[in-house]
């Protein structure tokens, strides 16, 4: 079975940056992964999971939760198992529900992915995640690690 991790953000927005730093620490916990950040516009996302068979997506994401709530969401066969991720709440031009709607229109979609959103509370200019987001941190890499050993 492939597997990706896809870590989506911006570092230089502040939460945004959650999806690289917890990419970064998936790498570092689970050696010969691909894992990959992606900054900007999501629909590099449907290039990038062409022939894995597990991606795992890593975001910011605003639902009314209190900041620093890790969410996951998957998707098998096409089918969500609960409600889908909500759209962009970030600085990226598409967000990855955008990307995850044309990858479906395009049936370009992996047979499981995984989104594992992190609820963000600052979303301006500058380096550094919020406290309670960096918090939530090691909380998401844990549900990345677990999310790839069993989907």
């Amino acid at each position: 079975m492939t597997a990706l991790v896809v870590g989506v953000g911006n570092r230089a927005r502040r939460d945004d940056g959650v999806g690289p730093e917890v990419a970064e620490r998936v790498r570092s916990a689970v050696p010969g992964l691909d894992v990959v950040e992606v900054s900007g516009d999501a629909t590099r996302l449907l290039d990038l999971w062409s022939g894995a068979d597990l991606v795992v997506v890593v975001d910011a994401v605003r639902t009314g939760a209190p900041a620093g709530t890790c969410h996951v969401w998957r998707l098998r066969d096409g089918a969500w198992d609960d409600v889908p991720p909500p759209s962009q709440v970030s600085s990226h031009l598409v967000g990855v529900r955008e990307a995850l709607d044309l990858a479906t229109a395009l049936d370009r979609l992996p047979a499981t992915l995984v989104v594992v959103g992190v609820e963000v509370a600052e979303l301006g200019l500058g380096p550094g995640l919020s406290t309670a987001v960096a918090g939530a941190v090691d909380d998401a890499v844990a549900l990345v690690v677990r999310s790839l050993s069993t989907s």
